[in-house]
């Protein structure tokens, strides 16, 4: 009976990663959305272009040489992804499961603040020119993301609530 009690108790823990995991392939769709001011022209950049950054972008009307890597995007793809490991590996142990849910939400807040970081990746030159001529908003891998973020910190914080009521 102790077994399957402890079993149990991992189940949580393997929904919260899985929603980490979740978060982490929403780095693949489109993060950012620019909307041009005047012509009504869009274009999209991926969350992996945002994080590690990419060379001859091509975007219309403007050709960017690189997009830099930034930090604060890549923390925000891959600390959902740290908190379900550590969320699946964590015992009973009270301030794990308080790491694991701060990663899931600092993550979460990351990946809706993308837009305020995507400053960061574009160069300093062009910067100026591509807010000047585009408005910059959410796309739907920053938004997904964040959701499955929220979603698995809210399964890793009541991760004891849910392994009593599978029992």
């Amino acid at each position: 009976m102790a077994k399957k009690s402890k079993l149990n108790y991992y189940i949580p823990g393997a929904i919260a990663l899985l929603f980490g995991i979740a978060a982490f392939c929403m780095m693949f769709l489109d993060a950012v959305t620019y909307v041009g001011k005047i012509g009504g022209s869009s274009f999209s950049i991926t969350g992996m272009d945002l994080a590690f950054g990419s060379k001859n972008t091509d975007f219309p009307g403007v050709t960017i040489e690189l997009l830099q890597f930034n930090i604060m995007v890549t923390l925000a793809f891959v600390l959902p992804l740290v908190g379900g490991i550590i969320s699946l590996i964590s015992g009973k142990s009270f301030i794990i499961k308080i790491i694991a849910t701060a990663c899931f939400v600092v993550g979460a807040v990351f990946l809706f603040s993308t837009t305020g970081f995507t400053a960061i990746s574009l160069g300093s030159d062009v910067k100026d020119g591509v807010l000047l001529l585009f408005n910059e908003k959410l796309a739907i891998g920053a938004i997904l993301g964040g959701i499955f973020a929220i979603i698995g910190a809210v399964v890793t914080f009541f991760k004891g609530s849910i392994a009593k009521m599978i029992k």
